[in-house]
């Protein structure tokens, strides 16, 4: 639950809840007005169904837009589906890259207070902290 909290921050900050909630309202017009412009889709349904399939860049081939109207419209929603398609594997991946530096930062700040006491450690605290750096570096 802590991770998706932190997830969720990070999409605040870099407005990707924004980005997400636009492409929804726009996703659902433009299949809309898709469907409004070809005859070949006969349901809302089937106008969601075929937005999601070029959204996501399935292609399907369920159904096809026959009109220039419909296919630009069209373009528009894979253009846009690229663009999310693109964000949220990045966003995910710049999570864990953050996560990992700021645990990389605790693990430096924690050595470097033990190598400012370096010249008051016993023999076997040096031994232990050398191990313990090996450790961590091997991981």
């Amino acid at each position: 639950m802590q991770t998706l909290k932190e997830y969720w921050q990070m999409m605040k900050q870099t407005h990707g809840d924004k980005l997400l909630l636009s492409f929804l309202v726009f996703y659902f017009i433009d299949c809309l007005i898709i469907l409004w412009c070809d005859p070949g889709l006969d349901t809302y349904g089937n106008a969601l169904w075929m937005g999601f399939s070029v959204a996501t860049t399935i292609g399907l081939g369920d159904y096809t837009v026959t009109t220039v109207a419909a296919r630009f419209f069209t373009i528009l929603l894979g253009i846009y589906g690229a663009v999310i398609e693109a964000y949220i594997p990045g966003l995910i991946a710049s999570y864990y890259l953050q996560k990992m530096s700021k645990k990389r930062d605790a693990i430096v700040k924690g050595h470097l207070s033990d190598l400012r006491r370096l010249n008051s450690m016993s023999q076997t605290e040096k031994q232990q902290l050398a191990r313990t750096i090996k450790q961590e570096a091997a991981k």
